[in-house]
């Protein structure tokens, strides 16, 4: 989805914005997400705690493997 919308982005001047402010995919993902208001940005703060939650348990293991082992 994300290859979709970055792919769209040209071609939608609010999108490109989002997209070329430095912010990358987070500001593309708002972008495309501001028509929904309030819901817009309870998804993007849902997407940032679950980002950090998804990497957290591979960042341990590798800890922990690393202590272990090396």
């Amino acid at each position: 989805m994300g290859a979709g919308f970055a792919a769209a982005a040209p071609g939608i001047p609010s999108w490109s914005s989002g997209f070329q402010e430095g912010n990358n995919m987070g500001g593309l993902l708002a972008a495309v997400l501001a028509p929904a208001g309030g819901l817009g940005k309870f998804l993007l703060v849902l997407l940032a705690l679950s980002t950090s939650s998804a990497c957290a348990p591979t960042m341990y293991t590798l800890g922990e493997f690393n202590v272990r082992y090396l």
